[in-house]
């Protein structure tokens, strides 16, 4: 087999970005990146745990971004991938075989050097039968170690998406000889950082300090000498710490209180649409109405998602329509969208086996406002059907631990696309576990052709047969509705004027280690 050679980019094609700014998506006071200075940040949630093998929710993941490095990264826009740990890697022919040769002034933050070693033990625990990021390991890798910097990767079947799954926080590198000296209990409190940052020191709710890994192979980065992370969970006391500057930066600001920031001398607020989608999950094995296709079509059809979109992100955001994470992602079609029509939507309901509604339990992380207001109107929706949503918000953890368990009737997800390849999303909303899946979200719901198909897209390089047979997989899961499809949402964040090369990218990822303070 012959081989691709990807020195420096691998590029996805054919991409449209949908972006929406207010402000530049980075603030650019100062042209040269100053060094030094401590950067305070002030977030809506804590971490839950920084083992990447266990790791599903945002809030985790995005903190075990600035510590952790992969083989690849995604560029900011999502549009390519770039090597990172790995300098250089190949691809051979059918995409089936992916060998990577990894830098030689890379390690860890106890110094000790990161090895072809570390990779395969990182990728074999990922992969564990216990592993909850399993669906992000597709084709059945396998590592091979040929010497102490270079590797191969081999599949069960062509992926020719293989490449994106490595930059998820799924293939976070990690120490062998930490962990097993460690042992994996104590992995979710006391990582090892292989990229940027080191963890100092966590205080459970309330802060996280990050400072720099003398190991992390850019010598010009990361530009700050300390990263706090303040876990600030109430919305007004995140936009009066910046507006008093006692953080550089807020994240994760509702629409509702943006407007606070108008005119505030000294802060620049910005807005970006994300590769992502606001869904809510029906459990099929614990309630036998949303089992009916019949009852989640009419669901389906009585959602107002332009409603949703204008009274929620203030017209700031689109009504999805399609079970792909929005219209930047590769292959979306909007061909088989639901129209909003309450009339059919009771006449749906009327065919079905449940013609009088039922009842069922919503479950969302409390403090989320977000899901909170959605679920809020989708009750308000449902009820005009004969169907009573009873909305339950659960601590965070416990939230994962019921929808991860299927111990749910229906629960919020708010899914992003790290990606731009539905490629990524596809094993966790549809395939079951014994396939590298999730059992569609936790939700039983099982579609042989949606696998079968989206199957054979991974393995085909033709771009144009990709797009029919995502366009099919899109047509099944629009016509069945396996998940309620609401919309793709926009975050907004905002900084102090001194802070540069900090911005929230389209698949909603942030780098610290690229932003620097200038003098205020």
């Amino acid at each position: 087999m012959g081989t691709r050679s990807t020195h420096f980019t691998r590029t996805l094609r054919g991409t449209a970005l949908a972006l929406l700014l207010t402000g530049a998506a980075m603030t650019a006071t100062a042209q040269t990146p100053t060094e030094g200075g401590k950067l305070i940040v002030a977030r809506p949630a804590d971490v839950n745990l920084w083992d990447p093998k266990f790791t599903n929710d945002n809030d985790s993941l995005w903190a075990q971004g600035q510590i952790f490095a992969n083989l690849l990264q995604n560029s900011p826009d999502g549009t390519q991938i770039n090597p990172w740990l790995a300098e250089s890697y190949t691809i051979n022919d059918d995409s089936s075989v992916y060998t990577f040769n990894l830098r030689q002034d890379a390690f860890f933050c106890d110094g000790s050097p990161i090895t072809a070693e570390d990779v395969k033990y990182s990728f074999d625990r990922a992969t564990a039968p216990d592993s909850g990021v399993s669906w992000q390991f597709p084709s059945d890798p396998v590592v091979e170690v040929i010497d102490p910097h270079s590797l191969t990767i081999t599949l069960s079947r062509p992926n020719v998406a293989f490449a994106s799954y490595l930059t998820l926080w799924g293939s976070s590198i990690l120490s062998k000889a930490y962990a097993e000296k460690l042992g994996e209990a104590a992995m979710a409190e006391q990582p090892l950082g292989s990229g940027p940052f080191c963890l100092s020191s966590w205080s459970k709710g309330q802060e996280i300090v990050l400072t720099p890994n003398p190991g992390y192979w850019d010598p010009a980065q990361p530009y700050v000498d300390e990263v706090i992370l303040r876990v600030v969970q109430d919305d007004n006391a995140r936009l009066l710490q910046l507006r008093t500057g006692e953080v550089d930066i807020a994240l994760a600001i509702p629409f509702s209180l943006a407007g606070a920031l108008d005119g505030v001398e000294g802060v620049s607020t910005h807005m970006q649409t994300i590769f992502g989608s606001v869904a809510l999950v029906p459990n099929m094995a614990k309630v036998p109405a949303l089992a009916d296709v019949k009852v989640r079509q009419a669901m389906s059809m009585a959602v107002d998602r332009q409603a949703m979109v204008d009274a929620l992100l203030f017209g700031n955001g689109t009504p999805a329509q399609s079970p792909f994470y929005g219209p930047g992602i590769l292959f979306w079609t909007d061909e088989f969208a639901v129209p909003y029509d309450l009339e059919g939507a009771k006449a749906l309901l009327a065919e079905s086996g449940f013609p009088d509604g039922f009842s069922a339990t919503l479950i969302l992380a409390s403090g989320d406002q977000l899901a909170q207001q959605t679920a809020t109107i989708f009750a308000d929706q449902m009820a005009q059907l004969g169907i009573e949503i009873l909305i339950s918000p659960v601590e965070a953890g416990t939230w994962w631990e019921m929808w991860s368990g299927a111990e749910f009737e229906l629960v919020y997800k708010l899914g992003t696309n790290d990606v731009l390849d539905p490629a990524m999303n596809i094993p966790f909303d549809f395939w079951s576990k014994d396939e590298g899946g999730s059992d569609a979200a936790f939700s039983g719901y099982r579609n042989e052709d949606i696998v079968r198909i989206s199957m054979e897209a991974e393995a085909e390089l033709d771009p144009a047969k990709r797009t029919e047979l995502y366009r099919e997989v899109q047509r099944i899961a629009m016509a069945e509705m396996p998940q309620f499809y609401l919309f793709h949402p926009t975050t907004i964040w905002a900084t102090r004027n001194n802070v540069n090369g900090f911005a929230v990218f389209p698949t909603k990822a942030h780098r610290f280690w690229e932003t620097w303070k200038a003098a205020e």
